[in-house]
């Protein structure tokens, strides 16, 4: 094991300072973000401040395999680390890296989480997250969630992380083959809700209209008076920006209530994270004996497979749901039919002579 302090000229001619780290058979350069130029006056106490980090990393490497993690490095905000570690990365994939970190601020809602903060309860809920109200489809979650344990693991071989907290999570895409699976409310189910107290008034209001109109949470945060108009609901999708222009049933009308200014926002979730929301559902759900996994993103499932039970073509659901082809809403169209399969499995059978 060694940890040496090395320097990179740059073009300004400065020299960059970064710690060149052998452990374990593996080497990678930690860059200190110190430069040093031949007329800096602060010269050598930046190449002291360079040693005192080079000590500190030894340290850290000796520690490993001990179960100590030094105390300094506890409190290192995982945020900041990903944005460094982000600004360094050379392969083709950042900007994949770059949106998974993204993805998990989203879902952990906590912008001062440390690094040692981050347990195998959190990368659950981020893998629930990402398969389930995200938005995501296909194989992009388990991609988002391969490349975040890269920053990870990183973070363990920085000496952040004892063990990795992924290691007995196995990521299962229930959406991989263009189905459903569970996270559709039926029209029974929908009632018992309605009858159901949900921790959060606001969060039970919201995720209710949306099971009527298609919207995802980040729309429904920014769903102002203004979007509705002689009982159309008129906005775009937030993640493509395609147009929603939508007749609204009695029932989602009925959800509204009272329009106010015009330029207001209809739901109080403004300062709500996405877990925040998520967590008062599953109350709710629980409270109402529902025995399924349930996420905001769930109430644009529930609208589209409703529309199609209803006799709705694929081509009328596809536009209701904002989607640019159909390929998208096929996975409704198939659950719709796994359903009817189903029924008619439970036919009863008779006996004929």
């Amino acid at each position: 094991m060694s940890v040496h302090i090395r320097s990179r000229k740059l073009k300004s001619g400065e020299k960059s300072l970064y710690l060149d780290i052998h452990y374990n058979g593996e080497r990678w350069r930690e860059f200190l973000k110190i430069k040093i130029s031949p007329q800096d006056p602060s010269k050598i106490e930046k190449r002291k401040i360079a040693e005192r980090i080079r000590a500190n990393r030894e340290l850290e490497l000796l520690s490993n395999g001990t179960g100590h993690v030094p105390e300094h490095l506890k409190k290192m905000n995982f945020f900041l680390f990903a944005e460094n570690y982000i600004k360094e990365y050379k392969n083709k994939d950042v900007r994949i890296v770059a949106s998974s970190v993204e993805k998990f601020k989203k879902a952990v809602g906590n912008p001062r989480l440390t690094i040692s903060g981050i347990s195998p309860r959190t990368m659950t809920l981020f893998k629930d997250y990402l398969v389930y109200d995200a938005g995501l489809s296909g194989e992009t979650a388990h991609n988002y969630f391969t490349r975040f344990k890269k920053v990870l693991k990183a973070a363990k071989v920085q000496g952040y992380l004892n063990e990795m907290p992924t290691t007995d999570i196995r990521f299962s895409n229930p959406n991989k083959d263009d189905t459903l699976k569970k996270q559709v409310l039926d029209r029974d189910e929908l009632q018992v809700l309605a009858n159901t107290k949900c921790g959060n008034a606001a969060v039970k209001k919201a995720f209710l209209f949306a099971c009527f109109t298609s919207l995802g949470l980040a729309e429904i945060r920014l769903l102002k008076w203004k979007n509705i108009n002689k009982g159309r609901l008129i906005t775009h999708r937030n993640k493509t920006g395609e147009l929603i222009n939508n007749r609204l049933s009695q029932t989602a009308i009925k959800i509204l209530g009272q329009p106010d200014n015009k330029d207001d926002f209809i739901f109080d979730l403004q300062s709500l994270s996405d877990n925040g929301a998520n967590k008062a559902i599953r109350h709710w759900v629980e409270r109402a004996k529902i025995d399924k996994h349930i996420t905001f993103y769930c109430a644009r499932h529930t609208f589209a497979c409703q529309l199609l039970i209803n006799g709705a073509n694929l081509k009328t659901v596809a536009d209701a749901m904002g989607h640019s082809s159909t390929r998208s809403t096929l996975k409704y169209l198939n659950h719709v039919q796994k359903l009817q399969d189903e029924a008619i499995d439970k036919l009863p059978y008779l006996q004929i002579d």
